[in-house]
């Protein structure tokens, strides 16, 4: 039994930094001034015990409690507790969080700048704690929390946080540690910003409730699956994203002490996951000639993603590759734990090995067979199978103008592959290839398309197709747009030398998984220029434009769109500018800044023409465009 006497506690809320106002966290300083009551009342820890140190927000609340520097928290946590004389140690500290290249989680202080951010290394911390440093016979056991993200600190490029590790002494073995963190390693831990409350402090509390010191901390393992089972249901019903994680015990090596238990009795005791192997030399020297001289191969996003969600680990947060060569990513896995003795870089070659077996059989074959090879070396666990592409039904109408107006006219349907239903024996004029349309849309309707593509030449992407009647039921017509996704193409607009580029940013984004920071660009009347195609075509991104122009110069746009290689563009209607001019493009769209999921652009547009917000989608996708002879010809 643990008596309440003999606790102390340094408890941390941080929600305002000297790095700026952009780092600014409502929340971490009202979860730490509720932890602290937690601590004073239900556990009946004496209040002078309990070192509470602030930074908050509103700087007119009546502090006092003591500033959250660098210099307070080290006083008390290696000059003041230390020299107590208690049986527990707590340790809580809400606010920012990254992790290092070993996965010490790094905790910035209020007084972190960016050249000198100022932090607490809290693995550093624990060892101090664990050694000659605190008297024998004093603190046997501590507890740390953290309602932190965890994410790489090597991402945080212009942060700089140096190497601060106060010196360990000889290790003190009896001693016992218990670590709990709001999120896995790469993960953010969410804040509820409107409620100034952290999702993972919030449940804990739940868990803590009405219960004393003694129950609590013999019970920890307990209270801590509790909270995990909380945020999987949570994550289930679309509420949390994070996975809390608890570790016991790590030693100076990082490797797990006392069989992982905490209570002294041996039945409660928990199994750490083991770390999947690493690659041999053998699979590095075979790898490299796998992928020498080749570029990032589509979908290469998918299969990092994919990688992380086989193997039951937490997916990075970013939606981003974190590299551009596929080696340099695989090293990037190959440093990370993987789990279920499963190697992280088996699974995401697999994927990328699937994925290209249409395009690529040769090299598919070589990519299966090195992942067969290394897994029997190594020992790992099976690769499952990895999953298929989803493949929606799509009409494709091309338009090919004879110069009076009229125009020859093809259909076929794509499902993995094209297949031709319907071609005109002679031009037609637009009405008549809306009535085809019509006709073939009703002869599918227990198998109809979910989308439907105009390849079309320039001077028809002013024609608003998606508004086009088509009919619905007997004697009632709905139009196009509000029925299926509608997406405009003009692929003859991309030959000669605009191709290259065309090709290339569409690589790009299959590669990231279809969502990127820098995927999309707005652009506005004062940006359209002479230079514009040239700016957009000059990198990979951006891949997709938000056309946010007056009608006047929505054609000059959209030249420069297709001068640029950008395949995705999006722009108003004219007839609906004037009504609309003051809703964004990515307000119509429900677009939250930052990356999205690019392929679900034209089912948002659907929406938005249902709610009579008609905006226009070009989708110029290279990797569907159906052969150009004719059947006539």
């Amino acid at each position: 039994m643990i008596d309440p006497e003999r606790v102390f506690a340094l408890v941390v809320g941080i929600e305002s930094y000297q790095v700026g106002p952009g780092w600014s966290l409502p929340g971490p300083a009202r979860d730490a001034d509720r932890f602290a009551d937690w601590l004073t009342n239900t556990a009946g820890v004496p209040q002078e015990h309990v070192h509470v140190l602030l930074s908050r927000l509103d700087q007119g609340h009546a502090e006092t409690r003591s500033q959250a520097t660098s210099e307070n928290v080290n006083r008390v946590l290696f000059e003041e507790l230390p020299k107590c004389d208690g049986d527990l140690l707590w340790i809580y500290w809400a606010g920012h969080g990254y992790i290092d290249s070993r996965y010490q989680l790094l905790l910035p202080c209020a007084d972190a700048t960016i050249p000198y951010t100022r932090h607490l290394n809290l693995q550093a911390a624990l060892r101090w704690w664990r050694s000659s440093n605190v008297p024998r016979g004093r603190f046997r056991r501590v507890v740390a929390v953290g309602d932190t993200c965890r994410i790489e600190a090597r991402r945080a490029q212009k942060l700089r946080f140096g190497t601060i590790e106060p010196e360990a002494g000889d290790l003190i073995p009896e001693r016992r540690q218990f670590v709990l963190y709001a999120a896995r390693p790469g993960q953010a831990a969410q804040n509820q910003a409107e409620r100034q409350a952290g999702q993972f402090t919030d449940t804990l509390l739940k868990r803590l409730a009405g219960r004393p010191v003694s129950e609590t901390v013999e019970g920890l393992v307990g209270i801590a699956r509790d909270v995990q089972g909380d945020f999987g249901v949570m994550r289930a019903k679309g509420e949390a994203w994070q996975e809390p994680e608890f570790v016991l015990n790590k030693g100076w090596d990082g490797s797990t002490l006392f069989g992982n238990h905490w209570v002294d009795e041996t039945s409660d005791i928990v199994a750490e996951p083991a770390r999947a192997p690493v690659l041999d030399q053998d699979a590095w020297t075979e790898v490299g000639q796998l992928f020498q001289s080749r570029p990032l191969p589509p979908y290469s996003y998918d299969a990092y993603r994919w990688a992380f969600e086989v193997t039951g680990c937490a997916v990075p947060p970013g939606d981003a590759l974190p590299a551009t060569q596929p080696l340099d990513i695989l090293r990037d896995l190959d440093s990370r734990q993987g789990r279920n003795d499963l190697p992280l870089t088996l699974p995401f070659v697999r994927l990328l090995a699937a994925r290209s077996r249409r395009s690529n059989a040769n090299w598919a074959a070589e990519a299966d067979a090195w992942v067969d090879r290394t897994r029997e070396r190594l020992g790992a666990a099976p690769v499952p199978a990895p999953p298929a592409p989803a493949e929606n039904l799509t009409l494709h109408i091309r338009l090919t103008t004879d110069g009076n107006n009229r125009y020859w006219t093809r259909m076929w349907l794509y499902q993995n592959e094209f297949e031709s239903v319907w071609e005109s024996g002679q031009p037609l004029e637009l009405d008549a290839v809306r009535e085809e349309l019509g006709l073939q849309l009703t002869a599918r309707r227990s198998h109809a398309p979910t989308r439907v593509e105009f390849h079309i030449p320039y001077e028809l992407l002013d024609v608003a197709f998606e508004l086009w009647p088509i009919p619905w039921r007997p004697g009632k017509t709905k139009e196009l747009g509000c029925c299926f996704e509608v997406v405009l193409r003009c692929p003859d607009e991309r030959q000669g030398l605009a191709e290259a580029p065309w090709y290339r940013k569409w690589a790009w984004l299959k590669a990231h998984g279809d969502r990127h920071p820098q995927a999309v660009r707005e652009v506005c009347d004062s940006d359209v220029s002479e230079e514009l195609g040239s700016s957009l075509q000059a990198s990979e991104p951006p891949v997709v434009v938000f056309a946010e122009v007056s009608e006047p110069v929505i054609m000059d746009t959209l030249d420069a769109v297709l001068d640029g290689g950008v395949p995705i563009a999006i722009w108003r209607r004219p007839t609906d500018f004037q009504d609309e001019a003051a809703e964004s493009i990515r307000t119509t769209l429900a677009v939250d800044p930052g990356p999205f999921e690019v392929q679900t652009l034209p089912a948002r547009l659907r929406m938005a023409r249902i709610k009579r917000r008609p905006l226009a989608l070009m989708w110029d996708d290279p990797g569907r465009i159906p052969e150009r002879q004719t059947l006539t010809s």
